[in-house]
């Protein structure tokens, strides 16, 4: 099942999304790589590939599952069309008990959780691992609460990591027992028009019409002005582990 949201918005916003969403820190994709060492991952909402690139180059047999079209393509750009399916979470083009593990980079909030899992269950070997991955935007910072709060305007209910929702769908499931859990800091290098492509790669945001992007753009610039040509654009990467229950 794809929301509307994302539906409509990675289809128009999927090269603002690939050029000014962050990778995540190289110690989450190192226990991304140990936990999926030798078995194959399916990548549930693959999106452009960011993660995708990252561990086809460390080895890791990857099956990448993407419905929207738009961001399937520039997937299949990035990592080649054998490594990617058009499917959905709720309905994993994948056999049963095929996976050693499957990862959801900055995606799972999309998911109908149920249906989900129960794909997600069905997919598994006994053991397998489910991985949640995560770039979260630390909203502590004064100037980047003030850019959410510009962005939030339009959210409506979009489903968003920050309600949690998603997370107390997987510990009230009863088949998945958390394994390990990890935050990193994860800065990014940034200027001005990186901050306001950031602003425009979100989902609601880039389905709006042209003259309301241009005005969230102007806000987002205005709100980082004078703070020079390049600084940080504090993130932290996270990583929850897991486990199927036998």
């Amino acid at each position: 099942m794809v929301k509307d949201a994302a539906s409509r918005g990675y289809e128009r916003g999927s090269e603002a999304y690939r050029s000014a969403r962050p990778s995540y820190h190289p110690t989450i994709i190192d226990q991304l790589v140990r936990r999926a060492a030798g078995d194959p991952v399916v990548e549930l909402g693959a999106g452009t590939g960011i993660l995708t690139a990252e561990l086809i180059a460390r080895g890791v047999d990857v099956i990448a599952v993407e419905p929207v079209d738009a961001m399937r393509q520039a997937l299949i750009q990035v990592v080649g069309e054998a490594n990617v399916r058009d499917g959905t979470a709720e309905d994993i083009p994948v056999a049963s008990d095929a996976a050693g593990a499957v990862i959801a980079a900055q995606s799972f909030h999309w998911f109908d959780p149920h249906r989900a899992l129960h794909e997600i269950s069905r997919i598994l070997r006994s053991g397998g691992q489910l991985l949640t991955v995560w770039n979260v935007r630390d909203e502590s910072v004064p100037w980047v609460a003030a850019c959410t709060e510009v962005v939030d305007r339009y959210a409506g209910d979009t489903p968003r990591y920050r309600t949690m929702n998603w997370r107390r769908a997987i510990e009230s499931d009863g088949r998945f027992v958390l394994d390990d859990e990890r935050s990193t800091p994860n800065p990014q290098l940034a200027n001005a028009e990186r901050v306001v492509t950031r602003a425009l790669s979100t989902s609601f945001i880039a389905a709006l019409p042209d003259d309301e992007q241009a005005e969230v753009a102007e806000q987002i610039r205005q709100i980082v002005e004078g703070m020079g040509e390049r600084f940080d654009y504090p993130y932290r990467s996270e990583l929850q582990a897991w486990v199927l229950s036998p």
